[in-house]
């Protein structure tokens, strides 16, 4: 009697243990952490990838990068670690870059259908990805519905959407790239209901064009800026987390800093020469940060809370693997070192697609390229080095830069390689609040020609971090003494062109200066 009491009880032990099994368990809930809290209090800060998406990832196997390609390798972007893409322009258009746009309201059909946007959309923000895209409206395509009506009669509606001179319409660019005239407030409505539409569609924010180039007037600075600023208003009611980065494509900081009146934020051309310079040429490197701190002090000027976006190349210029020094002797060092500090300044940064793989590409001057044709910026913009021929895209035949250059299947089985730094450091930025958030940026005080350092400070409510980098800008090993509360990257035996990260105690910020 006494077994059989047993058995039952063991009976009833597992059929509750399975029965447990079967009902749904309850979450555990856990505390929101200070990089939880913070990701919700600065919507704004991301680390950026910049796609051009022809030649990015193929899906369909016709040889066209396109938006599916880019939906189906979201994990890579999530295992770089970055946390938003700005797409170039995705709209229909005749050109190959997409910058002469036809229908502001549409797909160009290389890359797919608005169901494939939508669907990249909604995969890239499950896995915590924003996306923005290329906002080109300086000018439109001589092919657009707007510009074919304006230029049949004098006194069609569409007339003056455009700038005419006798029976031609100005072009601040080349190429059947009209430009839209902003004088005219039916043109900016018309601006603005294509913004909407694209939020609406899920996007965070957008990339403008030629933003210098909107008005051209005798105060062009301030006429533009005020343009921006009525535009980023109009979007920022009802969706105000939206992002507006404009394109100032000038190296003087004092020419482009008023443009933070009505941007979020600008592309920083002066900050990505001096990486160009002071580390790949290696002129003038006690320059470096100095530099840097007066660039960053004269946008806080103008907008105290600023968020810089910083970059290493885009498509408007040669990639930074075949710059100067970055492409001889210890460029490997040079490019692994500019990632490190792309990395850790302030802002938002953006890697361009395949920076990361240090792949190599320059501008080519109306050379004849066999089974392609003339080409001048198409190289600048190459096929993804994936190592895998069924995504690769084939749109452009190799001109053999970057016969030498690793792919990513290679890279990332390789721990020293360039995509594991970019990986890696991308981590430990997304980890340190002084590094992610907030626009801070202090010049270290024992700066010369071979070491270059700043602090990034982050305050929020009760919470203090400051973080130390210090770059060596030399072929040479060098030594610093540092006091420091935490190691996060590195030794303070600095190996040629090295970087010693490390956590120091807020309190004595002074100290280090």
């Amino acid at each position: 009697m006494k077994k059989l009491s047993i058995l039952v009880i063991i009976v009833l032990i597992i059929t509750s243990l399975y029965a447990c099994q079967d009902e749904p368990s309850e979450p555990i809930p856990t505390e929101p952490t200070i990089l939880d809290t913070l990701a919700l209090a600065f919507p704004e800060q991301d680390v950026y990838y910049h796609i051009f998406v022809r030649s990015f990832a193929d899906s369909d196997d016709d040889g066209i990068g396109d938006l599916r390609g880019i939906t189906e390798n979201l994990d890579y972007l999530n295992d770089l670690g970055v946390t938003a893409l700005w797409l170039m322009p995705i709209n229909p258009s005749p050109s190959y870059h997409g910058y002469s746009v036809t229908d502001y309201y549409g797909i160009e059909e290389d890359y797919g259908t608005l169901d494939d946007f939508n669907e990249l959309v909604t995969e890239a923000k499950n896995r915590g990805i924003d996306i923005i895209i290329d906002l080109v409206i300086n000018h439109t395509s001589d092919q657009h519905p707007w510009y074919v009506a304006a230029r049949s009669s004098t006194t069609d509606p569409y007339r003056d959407f455009y700038i005419w001179n006798g029976s031609t319409a100005y072009e601040s660019f080349v190429g059947g790239m009209k430009d839209l005239n902003f004088k005219n407030p039916e043109v900016v409505e018309e601006v603005e209901n294509i913004m909407d539409y694209w939020l609406g569609l899920g996007v965070t924010g957008f990339r403008i064009d030629a933003a210098m180039h909107l008005i051209e007037s005798v105060n062009p600075t301030y006429d533009n800026s005020i343009l921006l600023l009525n535009l980023n208003a109009h979007i920022k009611r009802e969706y105000p987390h939206s992002f507006v980065v404009s394109e100032i494509f000038n190296y003087n900081v004092d020419l482009i800093k008023d443009y933070y009146i009505g941007s979020d934020s600008l592309f920083n051309f002066y900050q990505a020469q001096n990486v160009w310079d002071k580390l790949g040429n290696g002129n003038s490197r006690y320059l470096f940060v100095s530099n840097l701190n007066r660039a960053y002090n004269a946008f806080r000027s103008i907008d105290e809370n600023f968020i810089d976006s910083p970059f290493l190349s885009n498509h408007d210029v040669d990639r930074i693997a075949s710059m100067g020094g970055f492409s001889q002797y210890n460029g490997d060092l040079k490019l692994a070192l500019a990632a490190r500090i792309l990395l850790t300044l302030p802002g938002n940064p953006f890697i361009y697609y395949g920076d990361e793989l240090g792949m190599k590409g320059v501008r080519y001057e109306g050379i004849n390229i066999p089974n392609y044709g003339v080409a001048y910026d198409e190289y600048r913009r190459q096929p993804f080095l994936w190592g895998n021929p069924d995504i690769t895209t084939t749109w452009l035949p190799s001109d053999g830069s970057n016969d030498q250059t690793p792919t990513l299947l290679v890279q990332k089985e390789d721990e020293n390689s360039l995509f594991n730094t970019y990986k890696e450091i991308i981590e430990i930025r997304k980890s340190y609040p002084a590094l992610m958030y907030g626009n801070s940026f202090i010049p270290y005080g024992e700066n010369n020609s071979n070491i270059q350092g700043y602090i990034r400070t982050f305050t929020y409510g009760e919470f203090t971090q400051a973080i130390l980098i210090i770059h060596n800008f030399s072929p040479d090993p060098q030594t610093i003494d540092v006091e420091y509360l935490t190691s996060i990257y590195g030794t303070t035996d600095l190996a040629p062109y090295g970087t010693f990260i490390a956590e120091i105690d807020y309190a004595l910020i002074e100290a280090y200066q």
